[in-house]
């Protein structure tokens, strides 16, 4: 009875009976006794054409025009979405698009599988800094990993620079990076985009590294003079929650914890939402821990509070961190920070950087995934934190690329959800196994591998089946009336050469005997 009365209430209509009654083949005025025939005749003739009424207004939200794009409409929309379009389909609709911001990523030589797409002498292929997306990018050392992350970081950080194409809103960036300390320490590829020599307007660059390596790292970074700052990682006690503790604790879940773990969860439950540090930390000196489980605990305390900025606790610093334009590096170059210890600190600076309002798009790097996302157990947080940003990355304006030497690293999970995959040069039959597993492009009847192996640096096989192209006059793939249209690449694959940068090349191989 509640259901039938919840969906009367929804039309214009409320004495109109219902039309998935057992009685609807036959009106209402057909039940009625002869002593009030006419008046029922026209109420039940009412009733008809209200009914009728009814089911044309229930049509609406129905009707294929409704529920399908068609003509310029798919159009617009493949195009204000796909993270990739070549050339030739963006001009097929550009004169119907507004506050459209592309890069270019590079040229497309070859699509394969046999393929009715067009490729002109120049197709260029761009990049849609418009939409959120997901991308892995991997390849060994030299084969023009980095150069492609860079070229990538360019379109969306480089404003008003025609050459590399159009955008007018800078997204903000983070990149995570982690590497051998000490002296021989090498600066984040990623702070080259700062510099340049041409006429454009580079985006600001900062680095945040460990306290106590804070003059090693400022020395690594001294090179780029005043267009690189370099500050101490330091959280406020107001940025840090809960969560926060739990990801700098290594503590993923409460299964098979250590006892004294078990007793952190304990008071973290406690004080829920009211939970401060020193309000912990008064919990905790009230607890009996025996001296083994002391160690342990002081260790990992000792960690959190080297990266406590203990003179402004309460003053966060999200607002100088992150900003349009700006380009954020989280560097844990340090000899006493470990991969474990270094996944939680990402983790806490990940959850920073989604809450940061910052008026524009954002973009993530996961510099080097291979050095700090492994089977172990501390990376398990963070890969649970990519998982959930790379599932809510079109709510949260997040555009997502993982950088890696070797692609088994990263989650399987991971690999299924990004929408772009640009594969350069690497000779490693489980490493292709594995990519083959977790991507949708069709290399059964191809010798796709051995194009991946013979790949000249720069040269690349990019994967994007939301992207766009434009197929032949004539083709039989969906092309309405012989008439040229936009088609997704589906299963096929791209053969790209990345176009060179506008920065400085940080990444350059360092030779015996320099040219």
């Amino acid at each position: 009875m509640s259901t039938f009365f919840s969906i009367q209430s929804l039309s214009t209509h409320p004495s109109e009976p219902n039309p998935c009654s057992p009685a609807d083949d036959q009106p209402s005025w057909a039940l009625s006794d002869d002593s009030s025939h006419g008046s029922s005749a026209n109420s039940g003739e009412e009733s008809i054409l209200s009914v009728i009424d009814g089911d044309e207004q229930e049509l609406v939200l129905l009707d294929k025009s409704c529920l399908e794009l068609t003509g310029e409409e798919e159009s617009l929309h493949g195009l204000r979405t796909a993270p990739l379009m070549t050339r030739a389909a963006f001009c097929k609709v550009q004169a119907r698009t507004e506050n459209t911001q592309y890069g270019v990523l590079g040229v497309v030589t070859a699509i394969q599988p046999k393929t009715d797409f067009k490729l002109s002498d120049n197709n260029r292929l761009y990049l849609n800094i418009n939409t959120p997306f997901s991308a892995i990018v991997c390849g060994v050392q030299g084969s023009g990993k980095s150069h492609t992350v860079s070229v990538m970081l360019e379109n969306m950080l480089i404003p008003d620079y025609r050459a590399i194409g159009v955008l007018q809103n800078p997204l903000c960036g983070l990149v995570l990076h982690f590497g051998e300390g000490g002296p021989t320490s090498k600066p984040c590829e990623a702070a080259f985009v700062g510099m340049s020599d041409l006429p454009l307007l580079t985006p600001r660059i900062k680095v945040y590294v460990s306290r106590s390596s804070l003059k090693t790292m400022r020395d690594v970074y001294s090179s780029f003079g005043e267009r690189v700052v370099v500050e101490p990682l330091l959280l406020g006690e107001g940025e840090l929650d809960a969560q926060s503790f739990l990801s700098m604790m290594a503590v993923s879940s409460s299964e098979a914890a250590p006892l004294y773990v078990q007793t952190i969860l304990s008071i973290l439950r406690d004080l829920g939402e009211s939970f401060t540090y020193r309000r912990f930390k008064v919990e905790l000196d009230s607890r009996t821990f025996n001296p083994m489980q002391m160690s342990g605990l002081k260790q990992r305390m000792a960690l959190l509070e080297s990266f406590m900025d203990k003179d402004h606790a309460r003053q966060p610093q999200a607002a100088s961190r992150f900003s349009s334009g700006q380009l954020t590096i989280i560097d844990l170059s340090d000899p006493f920070v470990d991969p474990a210890a270094a996944c939680g600190l990402f983790e806490i600076m990940l959850r920073l950087f989604v809450r940061a309002d910052v008026g524009t798009g954002k973009v993530l790097v996961v510099d080097e995934a291979h050095k700090y996302i492994s089977a172990q157990k501390g990376s398990s947080g963070l890969v649970k934190s990519l998982l959930s940003l790379t599932r809510q990355q079109r709510h949260l304006g997040m555009r997502v690329i993982v950088s890696t030497q070797e692609p088994t690293v990263v989650h399987p999970i991971v690999l299924d959800l990004c929408n772009v995959a640009i594969l350069h040069r690497f000779s490693s039959p489980t490493w292709w196994t594995h990519l083959e597993k977790h991507v949708s492009a069709d290399f059964s009847d191809t010798d796709a591998f051995d194009k991946v192996v013979k790949l000249k640096t720069g040269e690349a096989i990019v994967l994007a089946p939301s992207g766009l192209g434009v197929v032949r006059d004539g083709a039989d793939d969906g092309t309405v009336n012989g008439n040229t249209g936009l088609r997704e690449f589906g299963r096929r694959y791209l053969l790209m050469k990345t176009r060179r940068r506008v920065t400085a090349d940080g990444g350059a191989s360092v030779m015996a005997m320099q040219d």
